[in-house]
């Protein structure tokens, strides 16, 4: 039967039940009146009430619900009647995209989910790519018995061609060569090139036979220089790539046969900060390690995990674009869930490969600076035109639009509760985030990162 044939106070039922309207025990026992056929006029007259006035306040808040997100672990922020927003903790595994202006206060929303999530799961990773924001989360943690590693990347000790735990030797040559390729923006002829290299390099150093003494960037760099017969176009493009990277990082980023393995670095909170470093040595460095994790965890045979290590990427557009030369982080968010990897990315426009898109469930649109964002990113979290037109003249610093990319509902009738409470997740809702007071500047020693044990030792 169509909608429209129904009796008005039928219509009224359904719309107050979809949009929250009868949460109360009044609201509900009209519901149980109309559903048992008993309604009168006045129950008539209450439903359709809360109807109306549930209308206008819709309409003067662009249209949007208020989200009824009571329950959950982490809290998002307030609606508009200033109620608490709150998501479960497994909804962030599914991954989240904010898109927003500088000044929207996008890093201030992933900073208070950052300080929550930390507190949650064994592995915190945040990457500063640009600016220096992670460390602030450090004194809260402390506070709370929780330490936060800060991580300059020339302190790092990484190795790329160091095999991931459970990853057989001849899987990770193909995958590596792929990573260089993307990473150093290589045609795609120097992928060949390099999975023979490192093949090759695998047997000359036993890795193939279960030695854990690895080669080394500085070891591929020369073996495809002197490898009689390669593609000179191929080697040459690798060669002009590679050198900056070498001479950048070092040897005593890049030097060690044995470096830190990400499954050690997985069960630690780190800021890893980025900024200051070439593109080329960044995707690299952010690349090695989410690539390694990730496919280590599939080798073992993670599937469908509860999440347990949560990756934010702070100003990450240049990741995250179409045909970025780190394509591999848009490719990974459409397999990392249920590996129990959950990635945050926050970018400030919406230029933006189509599978970031497709993969990022929970999505938080801020104040923008161009209306084809608005258009862009509202089309993806299904905004309607209304929706659209309020978010370009009333979002302001700290205030988005938020969607969640599962989402529940409850019983009116019987008060039951299905999805533990976040009921309209999949409806677009507004909500404010909390300020964040200014911390002091960290000193010079106390930048200086903790030990991170258990780590495997540094063999040079």
């Amino acid at each position: 039967m169509n909608r429209a044939e129904l009796p008005r106070l039928v219509r009224d039922l359904i719309y107050a039940r979809q949009h929250g309207l009868l949460d109360d025990d009044v609201g509900r026992a009209a519901a149980r009146a109309v559903l048992a056929g008993v309604g009168d006029s006045f129950v008539e007259r209450l439903i359709g009430d809360r109807v109306f006035w549930g209308k206008v306040r819709g309409a003067m808040s662009g249209g949007f619900d208020l989200p009824r997100l009571g329950n959950g672990e982490v809290l998002l922020g307030r609606d508009l009647r200033g109620r608490p927003v709150r998501v479960p903790l497994r909804s962030l595994g599914a991954h989240r995209l904010t898109v927003g202006g500088s000044g929207s206060g996008k890093t201030t929303l992933a900073l208070v989910i950052a300080l929550q999530v930390a507190l949650l799961v064994e592995g915190f990773w945040w990457f500063d790519l640009r600016k220096r924001e992670g460390a602030r989360l450090r004194p809260a943690l402390a506070r709370a018995g929780v330490e936060l590693a800060v991580l300059p990347a020339r302190l790092m000790r990484i190795n790329p061609l160091q095999v991931p735990i459970h990853v057989a030797p001849v899987e990770w040559a193909s995958r590596v060569a792929d990573l260089l390729v993307q990473v150093l923006e290589l045609p795609p002829r120097a992928s060949k090139l390099l999975h023979v290299v490192v093949l090759e390099l695998y047997e000359q150093f036993g890795v193939a036979s279960g030695a854990e003494r690895y080669p080394t960037l500085f070891d591929l760099r020369e073996a495809v220089a002197s490898k009689a017969g390669a593609n000179p176009q191929a080697r040459e493009a690798f060669l002009d790539s590679i050198d900056p990277v070498l001479l950048s990082l070092g040897p005593s980023v890049l030097g060690y046969r044995y470096g830190w393995t990400t499954r050690d670095l997985a069960g630690h909170r780190i800021v890893f900060e980025f900024g200051g470093l070439a593109d080329a040595d960044q995707n690299l460095l952010l690349n090695t390690l989410l690539w390694s994790e990730f496919t280590s965890r599939i080798a073992r045979g993670a599937s469908n995990v509860p999440m347990d290590l949560y990756v934010a990427l702070d100003e990450g557009a240049r990741l995250a674009r179409p045909g970025a030369s780190s394509g591999i982080i848009a490719e990974m968010l459409g397999l990392v869930r249920g590996a129990g990897i959950g990635l945050d990315l926050s970018v400030q426009a919406g230029d933006l490969a189509r599978s970031v898109l497709s993969n990022t469930a929970v999505k938080c649109l801020g104040r923008c600076g161009s209306a084809a964002d608005y258009d862009l990113i509202g089309a993806a979290m299904g905004l309607t035109y209304e929706q659209k037109q309020w978010a370009k003249h009333h979002l302001e610093p700290g205030v988005f639009i938020g969607l969640l990319g599962e989402g529940g509902f409850e019983d009116n009738v019987r008060g039951r509760a299905w999805g533990q409470g976040w009921r309209q997740g999949r409806h677009p809702f507004v909500f404010s985030v909390p300020r964040i007071g200014a911390a002091p500047e960290p000193a010079p020693t106390e930048r200086t990162p903790p030990v991170l044990a258990p780590l495997p030792a540094l063999r040079g």
